[in-house]
C-alpha cells in the first residue's frame, strides 16, 4: 500500500509540475505577443489622463482638473498622472477611430477654451495632443477660431491690470504679408499644407516650453514669444490655403 501511495503522490506531482508549466508557457506567450511589455492602460483610462494633464497644466490642481473633466465630459475612468502626452496621445490613436480622435482632441479645446487666454505651456501640451492623435494639418487651429479661444502673451505680466477692459482687447490679429510670415517658419516661395505643416513642427519642437523649464525668466519670455510668433504665422498661412 505505502508503494501504491507513494507512485500516486509521485503522478500527482508530475502533473502538477506539468500544469504548472503549461500556464507558465502561456504567460510567456502573452507577454511575448504584447512586446515584453504591460499592456497598455484601456482607452477611457487615456483619454482621461491626457484631459486631466492638459487642464492641469492650465494651472489647476490634481484634484479641480479630475473634477473638471469628470464634469465636462462624463468619463469617469482611473486618472493615472505625469504622463507624456504626445506617447499616450499615439496610444489612444491605436485604439480608437478617427472620429473618436477628433471628437478627444474637441473635448480638450472645450475644456480649455472656457479660460482664454490659456497660458503657452497650456497650448503646447494641446498641440502635443493633436500631433500625438495623427493631426497633421490645422486641426487644432480650426477649433481654436471655432471656440474662440487665444492663447496667452508672454508679456502679459507686464500688462496693466486695467487692460483689456472696457471693451479694450488683449490681443489685437495683425495682418502681414505672405512673405513675412513665410520668414518666421524659415520658408519661400509656395510650400503646401505638409511643407507647411512640417516645417512648423520642427519649429515647435525646439521652442517647446517644456524645453525652457529651469532657464531663467529672460530665456523663458523669449522662447514663449519665439513660440506665439511661429504659431501665429503658421495659422495665418494656413487660414490662405485651400481646404
Amino acid at each position: 500500500m505505502e508503494i501504491v501511495a507513494l507512485l500516486f503522490m509521485l503522478i500527482a506531482g508530475g502533473g502538477l509540475a506539468v500544469f504548472v508549466l503549461f500556464v507558465m508557457a502561456l504567460h510567456r506567450k502573452e507577454v511575448a505577443r504584447a512586446g515584453g511589455a504591460v499592456m497598455p492602460p484601456q482607452r477611457d483610462t487615456i483619454a482621461v489622463s491626457l484631459l486631466v494633464h492638459i487642464v492641469t497644466a492650465g494651472g489647476m490642481t490634481g484634484e479641480e482638473a479630475v473634477r473638471e473633466v469628470r464634469r465636462g465630459t462624463g468619463l469617469a475612468a482611473p486618472v493615472t498622472r505625469g504622463i507624456d502626452v504626445s506617447n499616450w496621445a499615439e496610444s489612444y490613436g491605436l485604439l480608437s477611430t478617427p472620429k473618436e480622435r477628433e471628437a478627444l482632441l474637441e473635448m480638450a479645446v472645450q475644456l480649455v477654451s472656457a479660460r482664454s487666454p490659456v497660458p503657452v505651456r497650456q497650448y503646447a501640451a494641446l498641440l502635443d495632443l493633436s500631433f500625438g492623435l495623427g493631426f497633421q494639418t490645422d486641426a487644432l487651429a480650426r477649433l481654436r477660431e471655432l471656440y474662440g479661444f487665444e492663447y496667452m502673451d508672454h508679456a502679459k505680466e507686464g500688462r496693466p491690470r486695467h487692460a483689456g477692459e472696457g471693451g479694450a482687447p488683449l490681443y489685437v490679429r495683425e495682418t502681414r504679408p505672405r512673405e513675412e510670415l513665410l520668414r518666421i517658419l524659415g520658408m519661400t516661395g509656395a510650400p503646401t499644407r505638409q511643407e507647411l505643416t512640417g516645417a512648423y513642427r520642427k519649429l515647435v519642437r525646439q521652442h517647446h516650453p517644456d524645453r525652457f523649464h529651469g532657464a531663467s525668466p529672460e530665456e523663458q519670455s523669449g522662447a514663449a514669444a519665439r513660440f506665439i510668433e511661429i504659431t501665429r504665422a503658421y495659422e495665418e498661412l494656413l487660414r490662405g490655403l485651400p481646404s
